[in-house]
């Protein structure tokens, strides 16, 4: 009996490859892109940064066309007795090219040194777009990416989509509590992380404990609320150094927007 309720318990542990979990979005103001949303790193050892050799090569094979970092790169300061964060970055640098990728801050990165991260990100090929709007080509068709600070974290502004930008927006921020406008809705499609679906739940109950204000839908995968969201289920782990349950498993978004194209 103790050796099947141990079996019980390894089954729900997740190992491995972190997973690629796909998203179809139809949207017919954007073109049509592969997005790669990647959130919650918490990179705290050195051979974490190794790792992302792996999620190379499960991107190399999707034909991706932009990447967002979603935040949470850091995990434990300890890191940086021997990986600054300078170094953290170049490692996300390489592991988007050659696709053109943008960035937002998390709560962690922001309580470690929100000017040190900004530091970090400066000069890099990675744009981090904390509370702005940026336009740019992809496709041959002009998009805005709207970065909003990490509300868990106390940076959120509320940044208005511009006019020029209109539904060609795509959003991107931290915690999803965020994402959510005067009306609880979207004003674009948007991306998220921060929740890490729960890290830890259980069948039929779910994740007892979700660190966000979002309501409940926005907590893990796909939504809708005026506008498609997803909430990334995030790569690395907080406090607890596991993942347990189902929708728990460390993994990055594909989402494929089929849109003008």
């Amino acid at each position: 009996m103790m050796g099947l309720a141990t079996a019980g318990v390894l089954s729900g542990l997740h190992f491995g490859a972190p997973t690629v979990r796909e998203w179809d979005v139809a949207h017919p103001e954007l073109p049509s892109l592969n997005v790669a949303v990647l959130a919650d790193f918490h990179f705290s050892d050195p051979e974490d940064l190794e790792e992302l050799a792996a999620i190379k090569r499960q991107m190399m094979g999707q034909q991706i066309d932009l990447v967002l970092f979603a935040g949470d790169y850091i995990g434990s300061r300890s890191l940086y007795d021997s990986v600054s964060r300078e170094t953290i970055v170049d490692a996300l640098e390489a592991l988007a090219f050659p696709a053109p990728a943008f960035a937002v801050l998390g709560n962690h990165d922001n309580w470690d040194s929100r000017t040190s991260w900004v530091a970090a990100f400066e000069g890099s090929k990675i744009s981090l777009i904390e509370n702005t709007v940026v336009e740019t080509k992809l496709q041959n068709a002009s998009i805005c990416l709207r970065g909003l600070g990490d509300n868990y974290s106390g940076h959120l502004k509320r940044v208005p989509i511009p006019d020029m930008c209109g539904d060609r927006t795509i959003t991107l921020t931290h915690d999803p509590s965020g994402l959510l406008n005067r009306e609880l809705e979207l004003d674009s499609l948007s991306f998220a992380g921060h929740t890490h679906c729960g890290q830890i739940a259980f069948p039929w109950i779910g994740a007892p404990i979700v660190p966000t204000s979002a309501p409940r839908e926005m907590r893990c995968g796909r939504f809708d609320r005026g506008h498609v969201g997803v909430t990334s289920g995030g790569l690395g782990t907080s406090i607890v150094p596991l993942r347990f349950g189902p929708d728990t498993e460390p993994g990055w978004e594909l989402v494929r927007i089929q849109g003008l194209k």
